[in-house]
């Protein structure tokens, strides 16, 4: 019980951060490319590879390349409800 809770706790950690936390509820509606994420957040595109990367190592999100695009999708339904849940308790009108 207490490793499933370290990994749980390790997960919301990882996006407690502001920058993945958006990242995560824009991925809720559909699997997005850097340069969309880059566009949407107003950041670099260093900055959004590096907060995806750490997202990747946590098994969070996975990639899938299309050409020369790589496109970002949210691996775990289950985080995908949490986040869900949270952005529509908190944050109903983030339409990024």
């Amino acid at each position: 019980m207490l490793a499933r809770a370290e990994e749980i706790s390790a997960t919301l950690s990882c996006v407690a951060h502001p920058a993945r936390l958006m990242i995560t509820c824009m991925l809720l509606k559909r699997e997005m490319y850097v340069h969309e994420l880059v566009k949407k957040l107003g950041t670099t595109k260093g900055n959004i590879s590096q907060h995806l990367r750490v997202m990747a190592d946590r098994g969070l999100i996975q990639k899938r390349r299309d050409g020369n695009r790589i496109f970002y999708s949210i691996r775990d339904p289950n985080l995908a409800d949490l986040i869900a849940r949270v952005k529509k308790l908190y944050c109903p009108n983030f339409d990024i």
